[in-house]
């Protein structure tokens, strides 16, 4: 492992990153750790007390740590970081993680391809956790499985309930501190307790069968319908597999639709994972853009970039335009989606759509129209599977599942987005995070 330089925040750093939460409250407005008012009885007081008092995060000014708040990529990089002491190079603060990403990487703490994209404001996931933790403590290991089992296995994770791993979970505050303070003791050469359940669940998933990409698949708890995938991955729940169909109640016979157990078999791009990732790598590209808005940085380059992502029967003025607006509301967002290779359809009408999992939250406007340049957004409190959801609310994090519809009219055949692409649809799932 790489040698850890100590190379301290300097003081004008320190004055814009030590936040509650990162970004939320200046920890002298916050109150002392022993006066938060959600934290007493919690099961990780302990934990909470300890890493206040060191200093690497805080409580919020109203009296609160809200241990229960999920915590993104970049916020446990930054704590992490700053719990080591650690910082690198100071002159590029913009955005603000940046010294905390160039200090993890250069220490060997952050990989590349530890998270599952490149979007540092996304959730962090246990996986992703487990995966920093154990780089941090001085091992490696050579997939995601056997990275949960290292985690577990030398007492920096546990279950979250009968030694389930709950790989795709969002991490709170609250497991953010209390991983980094049991990493802590590690470095100081302590043997920590483990969660024996936790252990032989990872020990089992280590040596579970994979799929191309080396995750694991799943032959228990199936969805309705999982006759219709070539496998069932033990990292998306049942729900997203389950996600309905377009289409749903036309029988010509232009709008059948194939499964992916059928094109597995019978579709050469389908079978190329080469292309797949193609795919894939282009249509999370398009949303990494679409999803991450700001109305002071937002320039003619994002709408071409966003353009190439796009079939070309698509008109770059009307991207042109939506920038325009986003500066004139004032629009922040952040977000990002990925896409799941192994769960691609096709119809004779309708093209290419693979499968998709997102998350989202919209933090600043004056108008509440047109947040996305999604030409369903106005419109999806109308529909019967959104409805309930009402306006989506300033801040709140919001996830989902969804159907991404693919096509191309350029020679080169990557299948690039839909020129009518929509989160906002009567097949999509969206549900409000915790």
């Amino acid at each position: 492992m790489k040698k850890r330089p100590l190379f301290y925040l300097s003081t004008a750093v320190l004055a814009v990153s030590i936040f509650a939460g990162v970004g939320n409250a200046v920890q002298a407005e916050a109150p002392a750790a022993a006066s938060f008012t959600d934290t007493t009885g919690h099961w990780a007081e302990a934990s909470i007390l300890a890493a206040v008092q060191k200093g690497y995060v805080s409580g919020y000014p109203e009296g609160t740590f809200q241990p229960e708040k999920t915590v993104s990529r970049s916020e446990f990089i930054a704590m992490l970081v700053r719990s080591l002491g650690q910082a690198s190079d100071t002159s590029v603060t913009s955005p603000w993680y940046t010294p905390y990403v160039k200090a993890a990487t250069e220490s060997g703490y952050y990989v590349t391809g530890d998270f599952s994209s490149d979007d540092w404001n996304a959730p962090l996931s246990r996986q992703e956790l487990a995966r920093i933790a154990v780089h941090v403590i001085g091992k490696t290991a050579k997939d995601n499985t056997e990275y949960m089992y290292m985690a577990t296995s030398n007492g920096v994770l546990s279950g979250t309930g009968n030694g389930a791993l709950n790989i795709t979970g969002t991490t709170t505050r609250a497991q953010t501190v209390t991983v980094i303070e049991r990493i802590s003791h590690i470095l100081q050469g302590e043997t920590l307790p483990v969660d024996t359940l936790a252990v032989a669940n990872a020990q089992e998933a280590m040596n579970a069968p994979k799929d191309p990409w080396g995750r694991v698949v799943r032959t228990t708890n199936l969805p309705k319908n999982a006759k219709d995938f070539p496998y069932i991955l033990e990292e998306y729940p049942n729900e997203m597999y389950e996600l309905e169909l377009p289409f749903k109640g036309i029988t010509e016979p232009a709008f059948k639709i194939s499964t992916p157990a059928e094109l597995y078999k019978t579709d050469t791009l389908i079978q190329n994972k080469k292309e797949m990732e193609k795919w894939k790598e282009n249509a999370e590209a398009y949303y990494k853009l679409l999803l991450n808005v700001d109305y002071r940085t937002i320039n003619g380059k994002w709408a071409t970039d966003l353009y190439s992502h796009k079939n070309q029967w698509s008109r770059l003025e009307e991207v042109t335009a939506y920038v325009a607006w986003v500066k004139k509301n004032k629009i922040v967002t952040e977000g990002s989606l990925v896409v799941e290779p192994s769960m691609v359809f096709h119809s004779r009408i309708g093209g290419y759509f693979m499968r998709s999992q997102f998350s989202f939250r919209i933090k600043e406007y004056n108008e509440y129209k047109d947040i996305f340049d999604d030409d369903r957004f106005n419109t999806h409190q109308k529909f019967d599977n959104l409805k309930s959801l009402g306006k989506f609310q300033k801040g709140q994090w919001y996830y989902g599942y969804t159907n991404t519809e693919l096509s191309t009219n350029v020679q080169d055949g990557i299948q690039r987005v839909s020129s009518d692409i929509s989160l906002f649809k009567l097949s999509t799932i969206i549900h409000k995070k915790n």
